[in-house]
């Protein structure tokens, strides 16, 4: 059992799970090319030792690089609130109350549109929350507005 369903509310339930594109990890997986790419150099003994090393620094530069950026991210959509949590040692985590979500909004690149990938928005009056890279963009925004049809509604509902 992971962070976020242990921490799901009573009749909290998670409707949708949205990840981030691969796209992500373009300049970690161009930094890992060029570490391979100085192998094929053919050099001399002592030159050697020097591609090897710095091989090897590109390549645990572009592992940490690529470990950053993932940086345990996940997004959850519940039936009650859009929850952010980022973090592999320090979590830090944002909770969207969905009856107080006012607009979602997407934004894809042509790259985006023809990779599947672009930038949510959900914003709560004053702030907005961006949610980048994500896979599908609008399937997840489309189950966030309905999320937020559903839980305005029973909001009226109950005050009826």
């Amino acid at each position: 059992m992971g962070y976020i369903e242990k921490n799901l509310m009573d009749g909290e339930q998670i409707v949708y799970e949205a990840r981030q594109h691969w796209m992500i990890y373009w300049k970690p997986f161009l930094l890992l090319l060029i570490g391979i790419g100085l192998f094929a150099i053919p050099t001399s003994d002592m030159a050697l030792i020097m591609q090897i090393c710095m091989s090897l620094v590109l390549l645990v530069v572009a592992g940490i690089w690529a470990v950053n950026i993932y940086g345990g991210r996940k997004y959850i959509l519940t039936n009650r609130r859009l929850i952010l949590k980022r973090g592999l040692v320090r979590r830090e985590s944002t909770d969207l109350v969905l009856r107080r979500c006012e607009g979602v909004s997407i934004a894809q690149s042509i790259m985006g549109r023809l990779l599947g990938y672009g930038t949510v928005t959900v914003s709560t009056g004053e702030v907005a929350n961006q949610f980048q890279l994500i896979e599908h963009p609008v399937e997840f925004a489309t189950h966030i507005n309905q999320q937020i049809a559903d839980a305005v509604g029973k909001a009226h509902v109950d005050i009826v």
